[in-house]
């Protein structure tokens, strides 16, 4: 991936915006269906457990669609901080050889000297030019902040 011309002042957060809307939305409309649902029950079937069962589920729904629409990517001078939908990890800049985004995968891949490679939700194919632009970004700040020669 060619570099950025601007590299950004550090520290800073990258975060994809439709994931975020999107899932905030989601979340929304699900939690107004399943409280609806959870106050309608009891008048027709008379049953607790049934209204406790949709309350529960637009929580975990509910909590399901935060995890996915948190992600980010933060980086100071010390360390990325690669937050995705259901993990965390952390690298030195050291670490970090560059960040591929592949056409057709829905987010980046962090090429990392170990030979693994991380997923970036934060950067998402669903942003369009602007997550292929923060990405690029992203991997000029690797080549300026990574000690490799």
């Amino acid at each position: 991936m060619p570099a950025a011309s601007h590299i950004p002042e550090l520290p800073l957060t990258y975060r994809p915006r439709a994931v975020r809307r999107w899932g905030y939305i989601v979340a929304a409309v699900f939690a107004l269906a399943c409280l609806v649902m959870a106050v309608s029950l009891p008048l027709l079937t008379h049953r607790f457990l049934d209204s406790l069962g949709f309350v529960l589920l637009a929580l975990a729904v509910g909590w399901l669609c935060h995890r996915h629409a948190s992600v980010q990517v933060r980086a100071d001078a010390a360390c990325v901080t690669v937050r995705n939908a259901f993990s965390t990890r952390r690298f030195e800049w050291a670490e970090l050889i560059g960040v591929s985004f592949p056409e057709g995968d829905p987010w980046a891949h962090l090429d990392v000297a170990d030979g693994d490679t991380c997923a970036v939700m934060a950067f998402q194919r669903a942003d369009g030019e602007r997550g292929v632009v923060m990405a690029r970004e992203f991997n000029a700040l690797i080549d300026t902040h990574s000690l490799r020669p």
